[in-house]
């Protein structure tokens, strides 16, 4: 990878009535969590994130408008994509089983989105599964992992 500012992919999980101010405020958090994170790694800061979904979310109106509305890019991600991380979240859920053995679709999410911005096609999550205060809509964020094979 080069000496450019890293991006992260923030993945996003939320229920069908979900509204946009429930998706605004659990992307706040998790943009939040991701800088203090970030801010202990490298100073130097990043580019803006690209939200990533799975491809019914990331089609929604919500979250349509909350990617117009910041001017973020959107990932729309296949069920094998997310399916393939279900093994590195570390959160499960309990009431939605989308994914195998339950995992949280916004980390699979969020680690889908990042590996597909790494060479090595692996991802780190660093921010776990965020449940917004109204619990319609959850956050995690991952960034693209950087190998020393991907190191110039």
């Amino acid at each position: 990878m080069t000496g450019d500012p890293e991006r992260y992919v923030i993945g996003l999980g939320f229920r069908g009535e979900a509204k946009r101010e429930s998706l605004d405020a659990v992307l706040g958090a998790a943009i939040a969590a991701a800088k203090a994170v970030e801010k202990a790694k490298a100073p130097a800061g990043s580019a803006s994130p690209l939200l990533a979904s799975a491809r019914d979310k990331a089609e929604s109106p919500a979250m349509q408008a909350l990617a117009a509305a910041h001017g973020l890019p959107i990932l729309a991600l296949d069920e094998p994509a997310l399916a393939a991380q279900a093994d590195n979240v570390t959160a499960r859920e309990t009431r939605v089983t989308r994914l195998p053995a339950g995992a949280s679709l916004c980390e699979a999410a969020a680690l889908a989105g990042a590996a597909t911005l790494s060479p090595s096609g692996e991802a780190e999550l660093i921010v776990a599964r965020m449940i917004g205060a109204d619990r319609m809509a959850t956050a995690a964020v991952a960034i693209a992992k950087t190998t020393q094979k991907d190191v110039p």
